[in-house]
C-alpha cells in the first residue's frame, strides 16, 4: 500500500474516533496493522476480554512469527487457562490446555507436561512457580506489564504503536478545501451554494454546452494569503491557453493596443477628459532648451495606459486579481463547511 493510502486510513481512523465509532475504528485498526492502539488492548486484557484480545492481535502477529510473538501468546493463554483454574472450571481449563496451549508443546514440550500437571491440584497456587499468583485483577497487572515489554520489543509491532500528530477534524477540512476548489471552477458561482452531497463533484446549475468547461478563477482575499498557503503555482497552471496567447501578442507587440480598448477594460481605468485627449491627438513641438522626444514619451505614455489594471511592468510580479470585466468583487470568495 502507498504511503498515500497508508496516511488516508489514519485520517479515517482520527475521523471514526472523532465521531465516537469505538468499534469501527478498532476493526479498522486490526484490519489494516497500521497502528496498535495499546490502550485499547489494556482495556481488553484488564476486563479478560480473551478472545478478543487474540483477534486484535492477529492483525498484527501470528503465533509462529518470532519468538516475541510466541511468548505473548503463550502468556495470554496461560492466563486464562489460570483463571479458569481458579474458578475451578476444570472443563474449560481442559479445553483451553487442548485448543490453546497444545501448540506450544512443540516448542517447550517439558513446559506443556508442567502445565497439565496443574490440573491434578486442588490449588495451582501449590505450584512452587506459581505461589505468588494472586488474585485475577492483580495477576492480570503483572501479566500486562510483561506483555508490554514483549510488544515494544517486537520488531513487527515497530513505528505502530505511535499514532501521526494530526489536527483535528482533518479529513472533514480536506472535504471542505476540496468543496472550495469545485465551488471555484462553476461558470457561475453561487454566494451561499447549497451543497446536499459529497457523491458527485460540486457544480452550481446545468453544464455548459458542448462539453466546454468554465474558466477556473482563484477566488482568494488577499495577495498574502494567496501568497502564505503557496497558491501561485496553482494560479500559473489555472491561466488557460487562450488568455496566455493574448497575454504574449500584448508582450510582443504592445504598440498595437489600441487606446480605446484600454478605456474599455475592467473597472480602474478613467477615461481621459477633451483637453488630454487633443493633445495626444495633436503633434508636440519640442522646445528650443529641450532634447526630450516627446513622441517617445507620449508612445510610451499611451502603452502604460493601455496596460490591463492590476499588470505591472514585471510580467513575473503579477498580481492575482486579473480577472474578467464582468467580476464584481470577491463576494464569491466564501469557504464552504460541512456541518
Amino acid at each position: 500500500m502507498s504511503s498515500l493510502s497508508r496516511e488516508l486510513v489514519f485520517l479515517i481512523l482520527q475521523f471514526l474516533d472523532e465521531e465516537k465509532f469505538k468499534d469501527a475504528v478498532h476493526k479498522l485498526e486490526q484490519e489494516s496493522g497500521f497502528y496498535f492502539n495499546m490502550r485499547h488492548f489494556d482495556e481488553m486484557v484488564g476486563n479478560g476480554e480473551w478472545d478478543e484480545v487474540e483477534k486484535y492481535l492477529s492483525g498484527f502477529t501470528k503465533v509462529d512469527d518470532n519468538r516475541y510473538s510466541m511468548k505473548i501468546f503463550f502468556e495470554i493463554r496461560k492466563q486464562k487457562y489460570l483463571e479458569a483454574l481458579d474458578r475451578n472450571d476444570r472443563s474449560k481449563a481442559v479445553e483451553i490446555l487442548v485448543k490453546d496451549l497444545k501448540v506450544f508443546s512443540a516448542f517447550n514440550e517439558e513446559l506443556f507436561k508442567e502445565i497439565t500437571q496443574l490440573l491434578t491440584l486442588d490449588n495451582f497456587r501449590d505450584n512452587e512457580q506459581l505461589s505468588k499468583y494472586g488474585d485475577t485483577k492483580s495477576a492480570r497487572g503483572i501479566m500486562l506489564l510483561e506483555l508490554k515489554k514483549l510488544i515494544e520489543a517486537n520488531p513487527l509491532f515497530r513505528d505502530k504503536l505511535t499514532f501521526p500528530s494530526l489536527k483535528n477534524a482533518r479529513l472533514r477540512t480536506l472535504i471542505n478545501q476540496s468543496l472550495n476548489w469545485q465551488h471555484q471552477l462553476c461558470k457561475s458561482p453561487k454566494p451561499n451554494p447549497d451543497i446536499k452531497t459529497l457523491f458527485v463533484d460540486h457544480s452550481c446549475g446545468p453544464s455548459q454546452p458542448n462539453g466546454a468547461r468554465a474558466r477556473p478563477l482563484l477566488l482568494i482575499h488577499s495577495w498574502e494569503l494567496f501568497q502564505s498557503r503557496g497558491f501561485f503555482k496553482l494560479w500559473v497552471l489555472m491561466v488557460t491557453c487562450s488568455s496566455a496567447k493574448r497575454l504574449a501578442g500584448w508582450m510582443t507587440n504592445p504598440s498595437q493596443v489600441s487606446h480605446p480598448s484600454a478605456s474599455a477594460g475592467p473597472i480602474g481605468f478613467t477615461t481621459p477628459n477633451n483637453a488630454a485627449a487633443a493633445m495626444l491627438k495633436r503633434p508636440r513641438t519640442p522646445t528650443n532648451n529641450s532634447t526630450v522626444d516627446y513622441q517617445t514619451a507620449d508612445s510610451e505614455h499611451m502603452l502604460k495606459r493601455s496596460r490591463p489594471f492590476g499588470v505591472s511592468d514585471e510580467v513575473n510580479n503579477m498580481p492575482i486579481n486579473i480577472l474578467p470585466g464582468g467580476y464584481s468583487g470577491q463576494s464569491h470568495a466564501k469557504f464552504l463547511l460541512i456541518r
